[in-house]
């Protein structure tokens, strides 16, 4: 999935907007909600504005990061 920072209200949590993932049958998105370890976030360093390439699994109700990187 791709997408851009809008925030990251805890150390193991962002939110994104992002484009349609046809994996998981998600339209485009506005707002999303993604945990993830600390320290897998504090080697990329997200910041608002920034445009990631993320991989995720859904878990338990929620969306689990398990890659990000930051793309130009």
């Amino acid at each position: 999935m791709r997408g851009t920072i809008v925030v990251r209200p805890a150390p193991d949590l962002v939110v994104v907007s992002h484009d349609a993932v046809q994996a998981l049958g998600m339209r485009a998105m506005e707002l999303m909600a993604i945990s993830g370890e600390a320290a897998l976030l504090d080697a990329v360093d997200p910041r608002p504005g920034d445009r990631v390439r993320l991989a995720v699994r859904p878990t338990d109700g929620q969306v689990v990061l398990l890659r990000i990187e930051r793309i130009p």
